[in-house]
């Protein structure tokens, strides 16, 4: 028999005690692993997720590097971490275009910024506690 694909999980407003009740279901059901989008707070979701799950690892799917200071960051990536005992897995990534058209933001080269996030990330160690090693998300190049 396949494992069971780990699954994607939001929590909008009104629903985010309905979405824990879900993941404690996920966990029971034998899924193998649930990741949370930037929509809806996703490193709020993996907090949460922390407290209500024993043994189902999770993490970000892809946490904007461009909406949080890395230091911020890296302060709730070590509560996370710690608190899941190690079951966090912490996914950055730079979002797209109409992102930062919505939001305002104005970015400089994904490449650069992405690797100056992590040396960021990295600095807030030893104040944060140990983090989870980031997992990034990022384009190959076109062929």
């Amino acid at each position: 028999m396949l494992p069971k694909p780990a699954v994607s999980l939001a929590a909008v407003a009104g629903r985010r005690k309905a979405t824990l009740e879900l993941a404690q279901h996920i966990e029971q059901e034998g899924f193998s692993g649930i990741y949370c989008p930037s929509f809806g707070d996703g490193m709020g979701l993996c907090e949460a997720l922390a407290l209500t799950t024993h043994e189902i690892p999770f993490g970000t799917s892809i946490a904007n590097i461009y909406t949080r200071h890395p230091t911020d960051y890296a302060q709730t990536a070590a509560l996370i971490h710690e608190l899941s005992q190690g079951r966090f897995r912490f996914g950055i990534g730079i979002s797209h275009a109409p992102t930062y058209d919505r939001l305002g933001l104005t970015v400089g080269k994904p490449l650069s910024d992405i690797r100056q996030f992590v040396n960021d990330l990295r600095a807030g160690t030893g104040q944060a506690g140990e983090l989870p090693p980031p997992t990034l998300a990022t384009l190959l190049p076109q062929l």
